[in-house]
């Protein structure tokens, strides 16, 4: 049975997102961070004689799925999909694998974490503000044809946005998401194409995820090609497995 879950649901829910807690980091992070009573949150779990089966979140127009026996219900998937207007599709890239999602752009890539320590304190980094939310969604919004979510991760104190300015403007960031306990996402980096090639990029994510670790937060992140892998291989990364990322053509 699948049923939309409260906050009484919280330490059942938690018990089992817990058992892979690195890999369910944005599960860990949405639930910690803005729990079960928001507008643009909310999270199901399928259950069977006490048993969870599989665990759903929705975040604003991207879904998560997992589940440890791959035990995933395809139709009600659809229905979210459908109802929700969800534009991206996440999860454990075996997991994903299970259901038909015909019709959508396949994004698979790398997963993986820091723990060894770094010994950074590059004076050109800086710490974003809400100042710099509207330059910030225009480097990325060019690079990637998206925006950032740095607005709410300041709001909600979820994350941040380090820079670098050169010639008067932001040219390169990088941020991170879902920051709870013990973890937190790397995303949004991204260099204009005319400041690349300098490394630039490499000196936000290392102090970022310095500062993380001095405070005892495990950084993670995805790739998808060779050489962005050999840049976080080089700057102490590991690979720990796969990830799915669905995005819907409607």
């Amino acid at each position: 049975m699948i049923r939309q879950c409260c906050e009484k649901d919280r330490a059942n829910i938690m018990e089992y997102l817990d058992k892979d807690r690195v890999l369910n980091l944005f599960f860990v992070g949405d639930i910690d961070n803005y729990g079960f009573d928001q507008d643009f949150q909310k999270i199901f779990v399928d259950e069977d004689n006490n048993r969870i089966k599989a665990v759903y979140l929705i975040y604003r127009d991207s879904f998560l799925m997992c589940s440890y026996t791959k035990e995933i219900d395809e139709e009600f998937v659809h229905k979210i999909i459908e109802e929700y207007g969800i534009r991206n599709i996440n999860g454990e890239q075996s997991v994903v694998d299970t259901i038909n999602l015909d019709g959508m752009d396949n994004d698979d890539c790398y997963f993986c974490k820091m723990t060894k320590k770094l010994n950074t304190h590059d004076l050109d980094v800086e710490i974003a503000t809400m100042d710099n939310v509207e330059e910030v969604n225009q480097l990325v919004e060019m690079v990637f044809n998206t925006t950032s979510s740095i607005e709410d991760n300041l709001k909600y104190k979820t994350g941040r946005t380090y820079y670098i300015k050169k010639d008067g403007k932001i040219v390169s960031v990088a941020s991170s998401t879902a920051e709870t306990v013990g973890l937190a996402m790397i995303v949004g980096v991204a260099t204009l194409p005319e400041y690349r090639g300098l490394g630039l990029a490499s000196k936000i994510v290392e102090k970022l995820c310095s500062d993380l670790l001095d405070e005892d937060k495990i950084p993670c992140l995805f790739y998808n090609n060779p050489a962005a892998g050999r840049i976080y291989h080089r700057i102490g990364f590991e690979d720990i497995g796969r990830w799915a990322l669905r995005r819907n053509r409607k």
